[in-house]
């Protein structure tokens, strides 16, 4: 037990993987020709100058998008790219005084040092999210986007095999095809135990929102299979976001703001659209959203419920009845000043420990500190941050 003699569950941590290295063994063979022309171009890419990137920038390779401009300048002539966070390690919090350490990148391949990095960052159990498998969903073919997914959850599932009780992860289900969604997650619910949640995005491809009826069989499956939806934000790439065209690529501005902005349509969506009285046993978390927005935005959805219930025809009570009824989870950044306030405001059973590492906007290994190092905290509100509300989520998590 990695706290004081309490287990420590980080819901948010990551494989920054890559599909040229990691999926060439895993993939269905009729798929082998287009995933060899996808290594083809990843390697033009890097012998053109450019960083790895498949999606999110202005020289991805599949959906290129302005990400990179500064504010207060007009024109850049293609001199700037989306952030590296080359001060990461300064600024969680703002105003440190010594850098963290560097991440390591081996991390997302070799068990063995990710295991120990997470006995440095105090942690007991990974549930691990792909860094941007999800937005595999670019893809024209989407017999590819399927190939592409399954071969990512061979070689995960493998990936957590050779450590077992500490490192889960989360099944990323095709919210383009959903039937072949559905038939992923069954498969893998009914063949491995450390699949202990069902990844989506804020938003579906298409512009959908978590509202849409198109959906309901991914909700229907996962409440069948007690598994939890697992929302998790994704910064200016596939499926895109409120946020993504509408900040003139500005980075400053969309990884500020975006994945809050995103968590709240998706808050928004799934209590305003009823789908926690049409699903009485679904359990949903939001992911790598920010937390300090979250009475803020129940302030606004009360008061829009009581003004204008006519839009939102299916839900019957306020949506922080919805919430306090125990079935929707929240991640925090551990960094985040206001949790306290957050906590005060909303209660303690909801809100999930969550570090985003070994992304670079981290703050490991000192993320468990940051949470219990709150003055205003309770113990018993601190042991439900860190493990006791994520066991509540993913019951498989108890295993």
């Amino acid at each position: 037990m990695s706290w004081n003699g309490h287990p420590v569950i980080d819901l948010d941590s990551h494989i920054v993987e890559r599909p040229d290295r990691f999926y060439r063994d895993y993939l269905d063979p009729a798929y082998r020709d287009a995933y060899q022309q996808l290594c083809d171009a990843v390697t033009r890419q890097a012998e053109a100058g450019n960083a790895y990137s498949l999606f999110g920038s202005r020289t991805s390779i599949v959906e290129p998008i302005e990400t990179g401009r500064p504010l207060g300048r007009r024109d850049t002539f293609g001199l700037t790219r989306r952030s590296n966070m080359e001060g990461g390690r300064r600024a969680f919090p703002p105003g440190r005084v010594d850098a963290l350490p560097p991440i390591r990148p081996e991390v997302s391949w070799d068990v063995t040092a990710r295991l120990e990095d997470m006995d440095r960052g105090q942690v007991d159990v990974n549930v691990l999210y792909p860094t941007h498998v999800s937005s595999y969903c670019a893809l024209r073919d989407v017999g590819l986007e399927n190939a592409l997914y399954r071969a990512y959850h061979r070689w995960v599932a493998d990936f957590c095999a050779q450590a077992p009780r500490r490192l889960k992860w989360t099944v990323v289900a095709n919210m383009r095809d959903v039937q072949a969604g559905v038939a992923e997650v069954r498969y893998w619910a009914e063949r491995d135990p450390n699949a202990v949640g069902v990844y989506i995005s804020p938003q579906a491809p298409g512009g959908k929102l978590l509202d849409n009826p198109d959906l309901y069989p991914l909700y229907e499956v996962a409440q069948e299979l007690d598994l939890p939806l697992l929302a998790h934000g994704g910064t200016s790439r596939p499926p895109y976001g409120p946020g993504s065209f509408d900040l003139d690529g500005a980075w400053f501005l969309l990884h500020s703001f975006s994945n809050p902005w995103a968590g709240m349509a998706a808050l928004g969506a799934l209590v305003g659209g009823g789908i926690f009285e049409m699903f009485p046993a679904l359990r949903v978390a939001i992911i790598e959203t920010g937390g300090g927005w979250l009475p803020l935005a129940l302030d606004r959805l009360d008061t829009h419920y009581i003004m204008s219930p006519g839009h939102v025809p299916n839900l019957k009570r306020l949506p922080r009845e919805v919430l306090a009824e125990g079935r929707y989870f929240h991640a925090i950044d551990t960094w985040e000043r206001s949790l306290e306030f957050c906590i005060e405001e909303l209660g303690e059973d909801l809100w999930l420990f969550a570090s985003d590492w070994p992304h670079g906007d981290t703050a490991w290994p000192e993320s468990v500190e940051q949470v219990v190092k709150r003055p205003r905290l309770t113990e018993r509100a601190k042991q439900k941050i860190l493990a006791g509300n994520a066991l509540r989520l993913c019951p498989r998590l108890r295993a």
